[in-house]
């Protein structure tokens, strides 16, 4: 008798088993616009959080710094600023190479949520199993420096060099892929030059008077 009644309890939990699956999946895709927008919103800030540290552990190991250096004239003033071309391509490289491996990385590419954070009320907030959503791949890491001058008080300037880097992130949710494009400027250096404000600034690239290939601005009165 008990095994009849075993056997007999077999296929009812079996439908119930497949009811709960065909409810959450049901849930699921009722929820979808939320949870695309929670995981590419997940996506954004696992991927800024690894550029900012990508760029601090290169900033600790000292590889930000004399990346440009400061030309004077012969009465000591500051006549331009040269940027080491070469080093910074390779510091571009690097840090696109850390940006990628820490996004790849799998406990940063799981950014499954609680299905309870999907429901309006606050209550169920972390509770419930969670949903699936990892990063897949990382494309288009691109990173750039720009050198930006700016006055920063009476016979001051501001020289400030930005590192701005950009990612394609593709991640997985339970109902297909989402792409999330991520942008960040990040504060490599700060100098302020004390002296004449200088009028203007011009461009010239690759000069050929270096033995490196450097960006030269040259500053005008």
């Amino acid at each position: 008798m008990k095994r009849i009644s075993k056997r007999r309890r077999l296929p009812g939990l079996l439908l119930m088993l497949l009811g709960f699956g065909f409810l959450c999946l049901t849930l699921l895709r009722n929820m979808d616009p939320l949870v695309r927008d929670m995981a590419v919103s997940g996506a954004k800030n696992a991927a800024n959080a690894a550029m900012q540290k990508a760029v601090a552990g290169r900033m600790a190991a000292g590889e930000l710094t004399g990346l440009v250096a400061l030309v004077k004239d012969d009465a000591g003033q500051i006549t331009a600023a040269v940027t080491d071309v070469g080093r910074v391509n390779a510091l571009q490289a690097a840090l696109a190479g850390d940006v990628i491996g820490a996004l790849t990385d799998p406990a940063a590419a799981n950014l499954g949520v609680p299905l309870g954070n999907l429901l309006p009320s606050p209550f169920f907030s972390g509770l419930g199993p969670r949903v699936p959503i990892r990063i897949l791949s990382v494309s288009e890491v691109e990173v750039k420096m720009a050198s930006r001058f700016a006055s920063a008080g009476i016979n001051q300037t501001l020289h400030r060099i930005i590192l701005s880097l950009s990612a394609r992130v593709r991640v997985l949710i339970p109902t297909g892929t989402v792409t999330a494009l991520v942008y960040a400027d990040v504060p490599a250096a700060e100098t302020v030059i004390v002296g004449r404000v200088p009028d203007s600034y011009m461009y010239f690239e690759s000069s050929d008077q270096w033995d490196e290939p450097l960006e030269k601005y040259d500053i005008l009165s």
